[in-house]
Order: C-alpha cells, then structure tokens, then sequence
C-alpha cells in the first residue's frame, strides 16, 4: 500500500510541475502560498477556535516572551476580551462607561494592570479597549500599580482579585 501511496504522490508532484511549467499555474500558486505565509493557520472559524483553546492550555503558566506571532497574538486578545467583559462587571462598569472615563481614570489603570498580568495582548490592543490613549498609558499604569497604589487603586485592585478568584 505504501508503495503505490508513494507512486500516486510522485505522479501528483510531477503533474504540478508540468502545471507550474505555465506562467499562469505559477502565478495561481504564488497567491495561494502568499495567503498561506500571511496567517498562522488554515481552516475555518471552529478550528480556529479549537487551536486557540489547545494554546490557552499551552500558554498557561508560561511566561509571556515563550510564544510570538499571530498565535500569540490571537490567544491573547481573546483571552484579554473576556477577562475585560469580567473586570468591567467586577468595577460595576459596561464598556460604554469605560470609554466616558477619563484616560487615566483609577479603573482603567487597575485594569491595565490586571489584563497585562493575565494576558499576551499587546499594549496598543489594551490602550485602544481601555480607551486610555497612547499605548505607553498602559506601561504607566502597571508601573504605578508596581510601586505604589494608593487607597482608590488598592480598592479597586481588591475587587479584581476577589472577581479572579471566583471566575
């Protein structure tokens, strides 16, 4: 059985050879592989979501520089989108209120903070959900809830690690 599996594969690659012969079959292909080199996967939505789910897995516990690419990249921001749907419930905010609030306003900071330590979303992605502007607010934000707080933030801060601790 092999050997005719490895027969019918050589008579196939020999047959896309001669097709590549032909200025359009290599032009047909360098688009196909063009759409190819672009992602990071092929298939549909539901596999999509599949393989994104056996990251979460993969990720989890890992530190944030052990994956790249749009893997990464997509894991992250989906995994950010609902924590930031549970936070904002957490603070007793939607994400109307959210975009109301001033940019450095003591929520999105706390939630800055939570979202970065909890996710691989890049900071532009978490500075334009959080509406706070230049994505270097989210770097500011992590670094003062690092250093110091404040009462406000530590409240705030509280109610995020209560709300993870149910989730």
């Amino acid at each position: 059985m092999k050997e005719k599996s490895r027969q019918g594969y050589e008579a196939y690659m020999e047959g896309r050879v001669l097709e590549l012969g032909l200025k359009a079959g290599r032009q047909e292909l360098e688009e196909k592989w063009r759409a190819l080199r672009r992602g990071w996967y092929v298939g549909g939505g539901r596999f999509l979501e599949q393989l994104q789910d056996k990251l979460g897995a993969i990720l989890a516990g890992k530190k944030r520089e052990s994956h790249s690419g749009g893997a990464r990249r997509a894991h992250g921001e989906r995994a950010a989108q609902t924590l930031l749907g549970e936070g904002l419930a957490a603070l007793g905010l939607s994400r109307s209120d959210l975009v109301a609030l001033p940019k450095g306003a003591p929520e999105k900071t706390v939630l800055a903070w939570w979202l970065r330590g909890r996710t691989t979303a890049s900071l532009r992605w978490l500075g334009q959900r959080l509406a706070m502007g230049h994505y270097t607010r989210v770097t500011q934000a992590v670094s003062r809830m690092r250093r110091k707080p404040g009462k406000k933030l530590e409240q705030l801060k509280q109610r995020l690690l209560a709300t993870a601790k149910t989730a």
